[in-house]
């Protein structure tokens, strides 16, 4: 079950709900609550089973939201200046979040790292290099060590660019790699260069393949290709804004001064604003016979379908959330499945094309489904 519940705000009514079961753990997150309430929290789970407690320093957060992070012990406001050679700063970072994690009791960490100016060899080599260091310390706390690879999508559309990062991050001894992707893209649109996205997943089957564990962190729909790709791990949190990480994550909490709900829709690969939800409905193009085996889904329709203006806001995030943990399973037994998921979606906006339905989102229009199919295909070769 190594889908992981990635915490944001105001998460952590949803850890223990029963149609939510199933996720292998849950990423702490330092910038939404301070040490003190993780350990609260933690103390007060109640839930059947183990989830792994992974902490993620989020040393990368822009100054701009930096939330509760001031107040854990291993943060130092220096991060925006420090020079990667300063390994001693780096080295105070790591005993300060082993530290931590010992007191809080959590099983993992994630080795600190930040954003750097130019993503190269060195940028990466240091990331390798401060996971190392630490992973002494780590082990005689008894903490499993993810090393944190920020890896800049763009870059990956060069010729070997994934083998050599894949290279540098395999070349010490650290078991488990903290893989989160970054670019520019706004949150909710899908990424469509093809071969980049082919080489992101090769990235991940390097690393799989060279005997590192991975687990790609702020994942959505395009979870699908990481699973594709033999991630082992991935991990999603309930805000869509949280599924990516880029730039626009901290920018796009709220459209136009209010939260909007979204449908989680598998059979396209999107999600869909609640006129198109109808629009597609309308028409027979949502699988409701697949919706009923999502509680929240089968909520929401509800909803809909009487007629009523209640509020299904919390019922998206969770129906996403459920889809996330369900979808991955899926993957994860059959990763042929991913392939036969595009190729229905692809299907569908054939026919939304055909019927000229005209979506009332302009930017929800299935572009990405062909390339996720090639990039699919060009994975593995």
């Amino acid at each position: 079950m190594p889908a992981y519940h990635q915490m944001g705000h105001d998460s952590w009514n949803l850890v223990a709900e029963a149609a939510l079961e199933g996720y292998a753990g849950l990423i702490l997150s330092p910038v939404n609550d301070g040490p003190g309430d993780v350990q609260a929290r933690l103390g007060g789970l109640r839930i059947p089973g183990s989830l792994e407690m992974v902490l993620d320093p989020q040393l990368y957060k822009p100054s701009s939201d930096r939330g509760a992070l001031a107040s854990w012990p291993h943060f130092d406001a220096d991060v925006d200046t420090v020079e990667l050679g300063d390994n001693r700063w780096w080295d105070e970072r790591g005993k300060a979040l082993c530290e931590c994690a010992t007191t809080i009791g959590v099983e993992a960490i994630c080795s600190p790292a930040m954003l750097p100016k130019v993503f190269d060899d060195d940028y990466y080599q240091f990331s390798a290099d401060v996971a190392a260091r630490l992973q002494p310390l780590a082990s005689a706390k008894k903490l499993d060590l993810l090393v944190t690879a920020i890896v800049h999508l763009p870059d990956l559309t060069k010729q070997g660019r994934a083998e050599a990062i894949a290279s540098i991050l395999t070349s010490v001894d650290v078991s488990r790699v903290y893989l989160v992707f970054y670019d520019d893209l706004y949150p909710r649109d899908q990424r469509t260069d093809f071969q980049m996205l082919a080489n992101a997943g090769r990235l991940i089957r390097l690393l799989q393949q060279a005997g590192s564990r991975v687990l790609t962190a702020f994942s959505g729909f395009d979870m699908i290709l990481w699973k594709a790709a033999g991630s082992a791990d991935v991990a999603s949190g309930k805000f869509f804004n949280l599924r990516r990480f880029v730039p626009g994550r901290w920018d796009d909490p709220e459209e136009g001064g209010r939260v909007v709900p979204y449908w989680t829709d598998g059979g396209f690969v999107t999600w869909l604003r609640e006129d198109d939800l109808r629009l597609l409905d309308m028409h027979g193009l949502v699988d409701r016979t697949c919706a009923a085996t999502n509680p929240y889904a089968a909520e929401i329709l509800r909803i809909i379908d009487s007629g009523k203006k209640d509020a299904w806001v919390a019922l998206g995030w969770r129906q996403y959330l459920r889809w996330f943990k369900d979808t991955e399973r899926q993957i994860a037994a059959s990763p042929s499945a991913a392939t036969a998921m595009l190729t229905h979606a692809n299907t569908l906006w054939a026919k939304v094309e055909e019927a000229k339905l005209l979506m009332y989102d302009r930017r929800n229009t299935g572009e990405w489904i062909r390339p996720w199919l090639n990039a699919v295909s060009l994975m593995s070769k």
